[in-house]
């Protein structure tokens, strides 16, 4: 699906286009349908009707479940690897004290700027999606590391470890950008759920059943729960936009407690 459809268009609207529009249109084509197959004609074969749309059922649940929870693991990997990120440089703040309070001070500076410089992206990102320009980086703290001059072994062992953080919080940064517009599920899982949901609404049709209005309620009920399925898919599709967007919590949370230590 397009990202503009999660990015651009608020999630009560897509859900209620879903959950409102999908049995609208099962009743339509029920109504049309039964005008030629009246139910006194499809009632005789409903046990036969009923074993083949149990079978194709359990298929498509499989698919739609296998679906969900894949994505789902995909948002908590992208939750993780932001907690990571955030998490990576703190440490090297109350590290720094090797090297005096100074020192210490530009290291929390640095950490905040660049914490806060992701908090202002993730906004720009929400807005400009892959357009936009990578505006946080770590060539200050990089910097202030690299001119560092060590000279007791607590000091050359804090250098050692900032740059090894520096550098894991690069691959963090880089993920995350990876993540931000990329899509979870390829156009051919696309295709092969929505060609699926189609053929087990159209089969549900071919249900005989007199009573009108059981009918109805039966098959809207049914449409809705496929159209929730077909909902929680499209939000969860990108973790970083949507109604189940991450957040940068966890960054603004880093920012307040450095903030507060000072």
């Amino acid at each position: 699906m397009e990202l503009w459809l999660v990015r651009d268009v608020p999630a009560w609207l897509v859900g209620a286009v879903l959950i409102l529009g999908l049995p609208a249109i099962t009743l339509g084509l029920d109504a049309v349908i039964h005008r030629r197959l009246p139910h006194q004609r499809l009632g005789p074969h409903n046990e036969v009707t009923g074993v083949i749309v149990s079978v194709v059922g359990v298929a498509y649940a499989i698919v739609i479940g296998l679906c969900v929870v894949s994505l789902w693991e995909g948002y908590t990997a992208a939750k993780d690897t932001s907690r990571d990120e955030a998490a990576q440089l703190t440490a090297l703040v109350p590290a720094a004290a090797v090297f005096g309070p100074d020192v210490q001070r530009t290291i929390s500076d640095e950490v905040v700027r660049y914490e806060s410089d992701i908090i202002t992206d993730w906004e720009v990102r929400r807005e400009e999606g892959a357009e936009r320009r990578r505006t946080a980086d770590l060539a200050g703290l990089t910097a202030t590391v690299g001119a560092l001059q060590p000279v007791t072994e607590p000091q050359r062992a804090f250098v050692r470890v900032a740059v090894e953080r520096i550098g894991a919080a690069e691959v963090y940064h880089h993920d995350s950008d990876a993540e931000a517009d990329d899509q979870r599920m390829s156009s051919v899982m696309w295709l092969g759920v929505l060609l699926s949901t189609a053929a087990i609404m159209a089969m549900s049709l071919f249900f005989g059943l007199a009573d009108n209005a059981v009918r109805r309620i039966l098959l809207a009920l049914s449409s809705a729960v496929i159209a929730t399925n077909l909902f929680l898919i499209i939000e969860m599709n990108y973790p970083y936009y949507g109604s189940f967007a991450v957040r940068p919590d966890a960054y603004e949370q880093v920012v307040e407690d450095l903030r507060r230590e000072r």
